[in-house]
């Protein structure tokens, strides 16, 4: 749930802006420069490109705007990001293409379109077309508060981008096929399996995840919630207050953070969380300790108090380890290290008995590749990704 430093020599960040044109499109037609007066008939079919930038040689950044659906439902615009390999724009032909979803950020500076750049690079290395979506509460709706492991909401706002760049690529004259994959770590990892879980209903025929890579997700936060009170010290402070506060905010719940936390947090969650203007990192630093006891009031740390079921009921909402079953088509890779001091283990392992129990063949629980704490293990989840495409690829 921070930034993963990516060790692999996959590409070097060397910025140089090219001119770039802004288009709006509509069912593969170019309408007009400013799609403000403009209204989609579907979400899914409009992106707007408004910046263009040579990452590398071989890798070329393009930013975008699409219609698509807040947490509420209502549709409104956000941003992500597209990532093309020189042979992909060359050829006008992209045999793979991948959705990422982005692990925890707490900084507006962090999000994809803002020109951080973490496992987007492990796909796009390989010769594979990435859409990076900047979630809400990041770039284009950088005025409101984060939807923080919301997975539904979070996976909605990455397929639309999907959809939204695949629809922009057709009108450019690119061919596309439908080998398209789907992951993520940390939050990421929930996004990715809300993301498959979606695309088995709703999205069903729109899109669909040949393979499926999911890293340490928080499939169940009452669970995760519990194991921080229980682990009593979690890896990164900020991931408790993140869940609480994102909670409190867009439900609309009305509690007084002077209830849930000690101070200086107590008095400083608008200044330090919800503006924004910290890494996850700088925010750890900011509440003083992991120690769960040194900035939780004794009322939260309690998992049976009256309070506390008043707020796992509405983090219940967001659970993704019950109620639904993937499909028989596509390959399932769920990763997580026993030693994982942020996201439970039990999460990934209750997720595959959810699959287990229901006569699921095609999804595989690794938890033996993953051998460090939370963070470190992003590294490794990386590598074993990317040997596992490498022989798919090799296969077809």
């Amino acid at each position: 749930m921070k930034r993963i430093v990516i060790l692999l020599s996959l590409f070097t960040i060397q910025l140089s802006t090219v001119s770039a044109q802004t288009y709006v499109w509509k069912n593969g037609h170019p309408l007009v420069e400013n799609p403000d007066s403009i209204t989609f008939v579907k979400p899914d079919m409009g992106a707007q490109v408004y910046d263009t930038k040579v990452i590398t040689d071989a890798i070329t950044e393009l930013k975008f705007k699409y219609l698509t659906r807040d947490y509420t439902g209502a549709p409104v615009w956000m941003s992500a990001q597209l990532l093309l390999a020189k042979e992909q724009m060359e050829s006008k032909h992209i045999q793979f293409m991948a959705l990422y979803n982005h692990y925890t950020i707490s900084s507006s500076s962090d999000c994809p379109t803002c020109g951080y750049r973490d496992l987007q690079g492990v796909a796009s290395s390989l010769g594979v077309a990435v859409v990076a979506a900047d979630y809400e509460g990041f770039g284009e709706t950088g005025d409101r508060v984060q939807a923080y492991c919301f997975g539904e909401a979070n996976a909605r706002a990455s397929i639309d981008a999907l959809l939204a760049a695949r629809e922009w690529l057709k009108s450019e004259g690119y061919t596309l096929s439908d080998s398209i994959i789907n992951y993520g770590y940390s939050q990421g990892g929930q996004t990715t399996v809300a993301a498959l879980k979606l695309s088995q209903n709703e999205y069903k025929g729109k899109v669909h995840f040949m393979r499926t890579y999911a890293g340490a997700g928080p499939y169940d936060l009452r669970l995760t919630y519990r194991k921080f009170l229980e682990w009593e010290k979690i890896g990164q402070a900020a991931v408790l207050p993140l869940t609480v506060i994102t909670v409190n905010e867009l439900m609309h719940m009305g509690i007084d953070y002077k209830q849930v936390f000690k101070e200086p947090l107590a008095s400083n969650v608008k200044s330090w969380v919800i503006s924004k203007k910290f890494n996850v990192d700088e925010l750890s630093k900011l509440i003083g300790s992991d120690s769960v006891k040194y900035f939780t009031q004794p009322a939260y740390m309690d998992s049976t108090s009256a309070e506390m079921q008043v707020m796992l009921r509405e983090v219940d909402k967001q659970r993704l380890t019950t109620g639904w079953v993937p499909d028989s088509d596509t390959h399932i890779k769920i990763y997580h290290s026993m030693k994982d001091d942020i996201v439970a283990p039990e999460n990934s392992v209750n997720m595959y008995h959810l699959f287990e129990q229901n006569g699921v063949t095609n999804a595989v629980l690794d938890t033996t590749s993953l051998t460090a704490k939370h963070l470190d293990s992003g590294m490794s989840f990386a590598v074993m990704m990317i040997q596992d495409i490498m022989l798919w690829k090799q296969g077809l």
